[in-house]
């Protein structure tokens, strides 16, 4: 394909960002990219960050603001929270929604967090924009936001830290999470409820973090959120060696290995040759095959496992290379769910973690592969539009049409078929 064969989709992703702004009339306060106005009007932490990917393409500026809008809402102990509620749902449906799961101490903002793509982002935008001034607001924020994931989330002083939550792995409901949940009957409405009542009991407690970890309701190791923490601690480290701050550039770059080593011999399982979640104290895998443990292979992990994921897996027709991968489960699952549906994540393809498989795959030197990736993302586009996720058996678009972080297919095309791969 030629550059000019991608005008359609840069110019659809274009109007879709730019139809979605939300700021803050003439004082500038807030500038932020609304996910889908009808079902996620807010902001979520790690959609800005997808967002603000993208919109280096079109308005570095609107890249610069959507990061300084999300750390606005920071924590004084340094979380960074996965929303941030800047004004009164629009519609109906984001009202009632409000309602039922905004159940949160402070009003203004959640009280858990989501995966930190934040940390590759500054960087990407620094990179882009060479602006001194902006990454001086936004280092102090960042720096405390991986300081507190050390501190709070570090449970076990291996370097993982673990999530309270499903919706801080920004998988909602992936199979991994049955076992919490516990129900056969209704399973769809009960576990709807779990998750409202999970946020319930931490209420009672104040959110104290050692007390949440003692009650054991939902302590997990999550796979794909610690490779996007240890990602964002080496993007972290770079950003402090060209301010200068060799200290915390050695801190964070030590904390990237130990997290690391960890991952390494706690999640992989020999006999299924996969990177499993870990939960409870304990450190007890989840025997599940979802995308979640496909994603260390964006990091140096060791070459003959890296082989195992993707010739055994990602690239196996009966598990994740289906006609439109990459599913978020494995199609062997008896949970495989390629449909829309009120649980998320049980199955259809999602761009965003195309957008990190793709870079595995080319780092793990697959460039055939990743190309072909590249290919079916794009395929996926010219068939359906830019949705929420896809069908991967028929390419089917699902959820919320145009949704923010689809537009990722702009950073796809500019980076590997425009500046063509190496």
């Amino acid at each position: 394909m030629k550059p000019n064969e991608y005008d359609l989709i840069i110019n659809e992703a274009r109007e879709v960002l730019t139809d979605r702004i939300v700021k803050s009339e003439n004082t500038g306060r807030f500038l932020y990219t609304c996910p889908s106005p009808n079902i996620y009007p807010h902001q979520w932490l790690w959609d800005s960050a997808f967002h603000s990917i993208v919109w280096t393409y079109f308005d570095i500026e609107n890249a610069k603001q959507e990061l300084i809008t999300v750390v606005k809402k920071q924590f004084n102990n340094g979380m960074i929270p996965h929303m941030s509620y800047w004004r009164r749902s629009p519609s109906f449906i984001g009202r009632v929604t409000d309602w039922i799961f905004k159940n949160y101490p402070e009003k203004d903002r959640s009280s858990i967090t989501q995966p930190p793509v934040i940390g590759e982002a500054v960087e990407i935008v620094y990179e882009k924009s060479n602006d001194a001034k902006w990454l001086s607001k936004m280092i102090g924020p960042l720096i405390k936001y991986f300081n507190w994931f050390y501190s709070e989330r570090n449970i076990d002083d291996d370097g993982l830290v673990v999530v309270i939550h499903p919706w801080e792995t920004g998988m909602d409901m992936l199979p991994c999470w049955d076992q919490f949940i516990g129900v056969k009957k209704l399973f769809q409405v009960r576990s709807g409820l779990w998750l409202n009542r999970l946020i319930k009991r931490y209420n009672r407690v104040n959110w104290n973090i050692k007390k949440i970890i003692d009650m054991d309701l939902f302590v997990v190791k999550d796979v794909s959120f610690n490779v996007i923490y240890i990602l964002g601690l080496q993007a972290l480290t770079r950003l402090c060696e060209k301010i200068g701050d060799n200290e915390n550039a050695q801190i964070f770059l030590t904390r990237s290995q130990q997290a690391l080593k960890s991952l390494e011999d706690k999640s992989w399982n020999s006999s299924a040759k996969f990177y499993f979640d870990l939960y409870s104290r304990s450190d007890d895998q989840i025997n599940e095959l979802t995308v979640s443990g496909l994603f260390p292979i964006l990091l140096y992990i060791d070459k003959k496992r890296a082989k195992l994921i993707i010739e055994k897996h990602i690239l196996n027709k009966d598990e994740f290379w289906t006609n439109y991968p990459i599913p978020s489960v494995s199609v062997s699952s008896p949970k495989f769910s390629p449909k829309s549906s009120f649980l998320l994540w049980r199955g259809p393809t999602w761009l965003n973690t195309n957008w990190y498989l793709i870079k595995g795959l080319l780092k793990q030197g697959y460039k055939q592969e990743g190309n072909e990736l590249i290919k079916k993302s794009i395929a996926l586009i010219n068939k359906s539009g830019l949705w929420e996720y896809y069908n991967p058996i028929t390419g089917k678009g699902l959820g919320a049409k145009n949704l923010g972080w689809s537009t990722l297919i702009v950073d796809i095309i500019q980076k590997y078929l425009v500046k063509k791969i190496e």
